[in-house]
């Protein structure tokens, strides 16, 4: 059995209004070697498109702080 420690859960690091722009994000961060996922809150076409949530971008834990100042660092960001 894993601890939570070992395997922490993936924090969201943004979401986005559509896959396009979430897949753009999730781009920036492989250029800076972050792993990310992206999560699309469809609810597998489930739920009416007026009440869509988004795509979420996720990462480890351990790469949150830095894929936050990846993609909040829009102007002087470089790989």
């Amino acid at each position: 059995m894993t601890s939570e420690q070992e395997h922490p859960e993936p924090v969201i690091v943004g979401t986005f209004p559509s896959v396009g722009e979430a897949e753009v994000a999730q781009a920036k961060l492989r250029a800076y070697g972050i792993e990310s996922a992206l999560v699309d809150n469809d609810g597998g076409g489930t739920i009416p498109v007026d009440q869509d949530d988004g795509v979420d971008l996720e990462v480890r834990a351990a790469d949150a702080r830095a894929a936050a100042e990846v993609l909040g660092d829009t102007d002087t960001a470089s790989p």
